[in-house]
């Protein structure tokens, strides 16, 4: 899909030519890069805070089961003494 800009302030793309021109690629190539692994980045931020999130949940379910097997350990100790 194509993209057209206009209107760019020319020092912007004086800027943004010495950058293409230091990774050895034309504007075209580089921006190209820019706008993809921008969309990526933000897409990867999502997705850490979804983990993150999901990384939460997961710790709160596993200590209240800890929390549970801890209590029915002592019930089965309780239930074990009076049996001896």
């Amino acid at each position: 899909m194509d993209l057209i800009i206009r209107d760019v302030d020319p020092h912007a793309v004086k800027k943004i030519d010495d950058w293409a021109k230091k990774k050895k690629v034309s504007r075209q190539v580089y921006l190209k890069e820019f706008i993809e692994k921008a969309t990526l980045l933000e897409m990867i931020s999502n997705a850490d805070e979804s983990f993150e999130k999901q990384l939460q949940v997961n710790t709160l379910f596993m200590e209240k089961t800890a929390d549970s097997l801890d209590e029915l350990v002592g019930v089965l100790r309780e239930l074990m003494a009076d049996d001896e």
